[in-house]
């Protein structure tokens, strides 16, 4: 009886029964994707005109934090592949998405709707919009800078993607949410009362205090990359100083702790959200500090285990412009004590002299990626209000059904999109902060509404 046990027969049994326990358990199964990452600095050379911040009038004065593109391809075991790409910068205009993901297309044969890009809206980095060159007045040896650093990081991005693919190795995916409260509805709560609102536990508004975190292991289970988010303005600082803002903190500390892995941040529908208090250097460690604290503890908690295969869809929510003023109303614009009142009166006249006529309408970039039947990630363009996120979870949830992750500020970053409410309520993100576009007028009504019909097909697809 003992030599029986040690027959070759007995433990090859043996074997094989400890082979598909730790299968079947997780622990040992080949991993279902395959994952890349890549990064590359995307700091300007030198002084460079910033974006953020109108009432800035010089150029940039050194740097606080480098700044950094960063992507990551994942490919299910069908052999679908998604690539996401976040960037420590202000804006993604609509010129420079459409122009990656078209010669993207055409080099690693990846369809627009499968490449996500995102911006962490940081207020300390590069101007990219190129028709603010008359509208700020940049000086020409610094609006030139601006037309060739966009042609520069158009070709890093596409290079980017590139070496993301190349890099691609066995991985696993897991996906849990953390939260962090530093965020602060600033529609509903005055920056100098915000010290005392939050003592006396009397912040008001909308928030989203989320921290989505997915983790990407290889087959040994180290860590490639985690890509987390969180709602909330990259606006700590006003200065001249190139940085990343809390973002950008946020990923250093992770990417200190974790040597070999990449950190990054993709923005959460924050447009109507402010960190507060702010304006001091501290308060960039602080943010980032707390950030990164948050996505420690999810990577510490168990984790929902991300299978299945990629389903992604992209379209166009067909949105509208109020009607312009009457040409009386804007001829007398042009004497306004406001400079940008002044520029957006003349751009208009220029139009109207041309022949042209202002559009209305606006194709708004909603994007929905399904990753298996345990994450959807729906992305929407424009500086989003936090009602999105709120209102995407609250539809898109259901029992046994996938975690909603909603990213903002995605592929076409053209101004502020608000709800309904907000729109009505007015503002700066309701409508005011057109005076700093091209576009004729608020939106109309049928914006909220738009924007989820154009959704739910979407969703609606990537479940199928």
């Amino acid at each position: 009886m003992l030599n029986d046990l040690y027959s070759p027969r007995y433990l090859a049994a043996i074997i094989c029964l400890i082979v598909v326990g730790v299968a079947a358990n997780g622990m040992a199964a080949e991993p279902a994707w395959r994952a890349g990452v890549a990064r590359t600095k995307i700091t300007p050379d030198g002084p460079y005109w910033m974006g953020g911040y109108a009432k800035r009038t010089g150029p940039s004065e050194g740097t606080l934090q480098d700044l950094y593109a960063k992507a990551i391809a994942i490919n299910d075991a069908d052999g679908a592949r998604v690539v996401i790409v976040t960037t420590d910068l202000l804006v993604i205009t609509r010129e420079l998405g459409e122009d990656v993901k078209r010669r993207v297309l055409d080099k690693y044969k990846l369809p627009a709707s499968h490449l996500l890009l995102n911006c962490s809206h940081t207020h300390c980095g590069p101007e990219l919009r190129l028709y603010r060159e008359s509208l700020h007045n940049i000086p020409p040896e610094f609006a030139r800078k601006m037309h060739a650093y966009v042609r520069q990081l158009e070709t890093q991005l596409v290079d980017l993607v590139g070496k993301a693919i190349a890099s691609q190795v066995p991985a696993r995916l897991s996906f849990t949410q953390g939260k962090t409260p530093f965020a602060v509805n600033r529609r509903n709560n005055r920056a100098a009362d915000v010290p005392r609102l939050r003592s006396e536990g009397k912040l008001i508004g909308p928030v989203d205090h989320s921290v989505p975190v997915m983790k990407v292991t290889d087959s040994n289970g180290s860590m490639l990359a985690v890509l987390f988010g969180y709602a909330c303005h990259n606006t700590v600082m006003s200065f001249n100083r190139t940085s990343g803002d809390y973002a950008g903190f946020a990923q250093q500390f992770i990417e200190e702790k974790h040597p070999d892995t990449v950190a990054m941040f993709m923005m959460g529908a924050g447009g109507d959200q402010n960190p507060e208090p702010r304006r001091k250097v501290e308060h960039l460690h602080q943010y980032g500090r707390a950030l990164a604290d948050a996505v420690e503890t999810a990577l510490a908690s168990k984790p929902r285990r991300v299978t299945g295969s990629l389903r992604a869809a992209l379209a166009n929510a067909p949105l509208e412009f109020q009607p312009h003023a009457a040409r009386e109303t804007i001829e007398k614009q042009v004497e306004s004590t406001n400079k940008y009142e002044r520029w957006k009166a003349n751009y208009i006249l220029g139009e109207l002299d041309a022949g042209r006529i202002v559009s209305r309408k606006y194709g708004l970039p909603v994007q929905a990626i399904r990753f298996g039947n345990d994450l959807l990630l729906v992305a929407i363009g424009g500086e989003c209000v936090v009602d999105y996120s709120m209102r995407a979870k609250a539809k898109y949830s259901h029992d046994a059904g996938p975690d909603i992750w909603v990213a903002g500020y995605s592929n076409d970053v053209f101004g502020y999109l608000p709800t309904l409410r907000v729109l009505k309520e007015g503002g700066y993100e309701g409508g005011g902060h057109m005076v700093y576009t091209k576009f004729p007028g608020p939106f109309t009504e049928t914006v909220e509404e738009r924007v989820f019909e154009t959704l739910d097909r979407l969703v609606q697809e990537v479940e199928r």
